[in-house]
């Protein structure tokens, strides 16, 4: 106990070069503080500070765990004696759960309208030059309405084997919506998804058809369809996605589910006519 008593010069070097001296007896809390401080350096996430009380102006410093470099005492001190604590070892940081990615499929179908259908369709929207009507028309509900049954009669007779491709079983048809899109601006579509509202909820499958006219008088517009990830049981679009190139008289299928994305346009000229035409259109099945 006697020599435990005795005091012992300490002086704390700290990092900048500064130090302090104090005197304190083995038996001190705060000598095992230092130690324990200068042990643990670079574990302390320098957040930490000690407390040294200075006893002849009542004033205390307050220095940084991580700010301790070195200590000196005299006399030398066993560390034995000083009964230090292994540094706690932080926790392993939890790993982000699996991410469960689930492809998207698509079928697409090349020369999907037969070519008298496919002639009426340009007639309707580009009419040949000398006619009374030449120039673009814009189809009216009018005017596309035969266009518009000849393209679902179509999509309803492959629709079976659109489903097989996709995987999927068949669904009782309430109803197939379309919609004419002449694209008059030329800005693509964000990503979206058709079925995630409760009007749009009984739609099963998308579908996107492709016109314009030849040679091909613009680059851009095509579709991505994202792929899907499931993480903590919640589905949201992945970062991967199938690119589907908007083809001549071609159609392609892909699940409402899917997230997708138009890009933009670009004619070779500002001419109306040098757009990328496309139906789109869903398919319901009942409630």
């Amino acid at each position: 106990m006697e020599l435990e008593s005795n005091p012992v010069q300490v002086i704390v070097m700290m990092t900048g070069g500064h130090q302090y001296e104090l005197s304190l007896t083995r038996d001190e809390p705060l000598l095992q503080e230092l130690f324990q401080a200068l042990s643990n350096r670079g574990k302390n996430g320098g957040k930490d500070v000690i407390r040294i009380p200075n006893d002849e102006d009542g004033s205390c410093l307050y220095i940084p765990r991580d700010a301790i470099a070195a200590i000196a005492t005299v006399p030398p001190i066993p560390l034995q004696s000083l009964n230090l604590q292994p540094p706690s070892r932080q926790p392993e940081p939890t790993p982000p759960p699996p991410q469960k990615l689930i492809e998207s499929s698509i079928v697409q179908l090349d020369n999907f309208l037969k070519p008298a259908e496919y002639q009426q369709l340009m007639e309707t929207v580009f009419p040949q030059e000398g006619t009374a009507s030449s120039g673009i028309q814009l189809p009216t509900p009018q005017s596309f309405a035969l266009s518009r049954e000849v393209l679902l009669h179509r999509v309803q007779m492959m629709l079976p084997d659109v489903l097989i491709q996709l995987g999927l079983s068949g669904f009782p048809l309430k109803e197939m919506e379309a919609e004419e899109i002449p694209n008059h601006a030329t800005e693509g579509q964000g990503i979206s998804t058709d079925g995630n509202s409760p009007e749009t909820a009984l739609r099963v499958l998308n579908f996107c058809y492709f016109f314009y006219q030849t040679p091909k008088p613009f680059t851009g517009g095509e579709v991505r369809v994202y792929d899907s990830q499931i993480v903590n049981n919640q589905v949201s679009a992945a970062q991967s996605y199938k690119t589907i190139e908007p083809r001549q008289n071609s159609i392609v299928f892909f699940l409402t589910s899917n997230a997708y994305e138009v890009l933009r346009v670009y004619p070779n000229s500002p001419a109306f006519g040098d757009r990328c035409f496309r139906v789109q259109g869903w398919m319901r099945r009942s409630g």
